[in-house]
């Protein structure tokens, strides 16, 4: 097994540069998994001012904020 050890920190500090600059004002980066695995982690920015629009995440999801504040909302 490949275990590679990654600042979870350093890269959203590297993400949130790419947001600030992305004209999406959002950058990511899968950690783990991918869209064949069950499981996948990835660490998602957002510029200041931008969201996410609501889409399709099958399955469960965690939810861990490293920078800021969210607000999430959800269909009654």
């Amino acid at each position: 097994m490949n275990r590679e050890v990654v600042s979870l920190r350093g890269l959203a500090d590297e993400q949130l540069d790419a947001a600030r600059g992305a004209r999406a004002g959002r950058a990511a980066h899968t950690v783990y998994g991918g869209r064949e695995h069950a499981l996948r982690q990835t660490v998602l920015a957002l510029a200041e001012g931008n969201r996410l629009d609501d889409h399709e995440s099958p399955g469960e999801a965690t939810l861990v904020v490293l920078h800021g504040r969210v607000q999430l909302g959800t269909e009654a």
